[in-house]
């Protein structure tokens, strides 16, 4: 390269900086870079003024101190050094303006930027507090509509499914998920009450429908979920998986004032906390293992991976019935209760019809 060309490159160079620069500046969200010991060495004006302080000249923040969070340093160095690109972190804050103190909610992406073989982590925080507390009227408003059900005894399925689309317009299903679950669910459970009717009292028709009809409560908990992480087109990370995770705890708590009673919402909270409970314990949120697993949350984890599998999401395309067969009989005696498959692989046809109805009908 001339010196002439050499020149205009850097000139060039300096004017694209010049135009990020004023992008970063300007950002309503808050653009950090922190070392792996959570030390801020750069920060943009919108991140002063979310967590209410000014910066001065010749004083190093530091993040984890400035969030009360004792473990951040321990997950930035990992961030650094192990196999995740990006790290999603919740923080609860309280800021003081003026004489009233405000609880708010930042959200930050870490991500591990790789310049000139060195490594650098940079921060995008986001101010969610308005969506948190959005979240909390909506649990509010759950609660609600769920006692309206109980009380009143107005049109249960009606009612759950209006509870349950609050999930579905923020998640990545498509629109006809929740009927589809319902269907699989109800021919999986009337071919468990005449195999094994004679051996639990339990089974009859009405245990049947209710069963159905909660399933559609399994996915319930993903309201108070990060749009960021329940959006997101790809894989999850470690961090935001355990994240995602947490939905089955919320639902549970969401319903608690349900748990015992011997009616359809009380099995509903049962699937929405144990479908993603595992026959050999490896699953969560409780790790409980064989028929320790509610038998509603053993029959729905088949009908709701069976849809998973066949349906094409952001991050993989749609398997074939046969694909999805193949994975179901594989971990049958490890992600599933064998005598459940063994039932599905009698009756798979009867899924793929379902499958097809709503194919059709979409």
């Amino acid at each position: 390269m001339d010196s002439i060309n050499y020149l205009n490159t850097i000139e060039n160079l300096c004017v694209e900086n010049g135009k990020l620069q004023a992008i970063i500046e300007s950002s309503t969200n808050g653009i950090i870079e922190v070392n792996a010991a959570g030390d801020i060495l750069k920060s943009n004006p919108a991140f002063y003024h979310m967590v209410n302080i000014s910066p001065v000249d010749d004083i190093v923040y530091n993040l984890g101190k400035l969030l009360h969070s004792e473990d951040l340093k321990g997950e930035l160095s990992k961030l650094l050094t192990g196999g995740e690109d990006i790290l999603i972190k919740g923080f609860h804050l309280p800021i003081l303006r003026g004489k009233k103190e405000e609880m708010h909610y930042l959200e930050i992406k870490f991500s591990r930027v790789p310049v000139m073989n060195q490594d650098f982590i940079i921060g995008i925080v986001k101010d969610k507090s308005d969506i948190m507390r959005a979240l909390s009227n909506r649990e509010e408003y759950i609660s609600t509509l769920l006692n309206m059900i109980h009380e009143l005894r107005i049109d249960n399925r009606d009612s759950i499914y209006h509870i349950a689309s609050l999930v579905e317009l923020r998640d990545h299903t498509t629109g006809k998920h929740l009927e589809r679950v319902e269907s699989y669910t109800k021919k999986l459970a009337q071919e468990y009450m005449l195999t094994f009717g004679d051996r639990d009292p339990r089974l009859n028709e009405t245990f049947v429908d209710d069963m159905a009809v909660s399933s559609i409560l399994h996915d319930i908990g993903k309201v108070a979920i990060s749009d960021m992480i329940l959006q997101k087109p790809d894989k999850l990370s470690i961090s935001e998986f355990e994240s995602i995770k947490e939905h089955t705890i919320i639902a549970g708590e969401a319903l608690k004032e349900y748990k015992g009673r011997k009616d359809f919402l009380a099995m509903g909270r049962e699937i929405a906390t144990y479908h993603h409970e595992k026959w050999d314990g490896t699953g969560y949120p409780t790790g409980k293992a064989g028929t320790d697993i509610p038998l509603s949350a053993r029959i729905v984890a088949l009908c709701d991976t069976y849809d998973a599998l066949v349906s094409e999401r952001p991050y993989k395309v749609a398997y074939s019935h046969e694909k999805a067969i193949e994975i179901i009989r594989e971990e049958s005696g490890i992600s599933f209760d064998p005598e459940i498959v063994e039932l599905f692989l009698k009756i798979n046809g009867d899924f793929l019809k379902i499958r097809e109805y709503y194919d059709d009908d979409s």
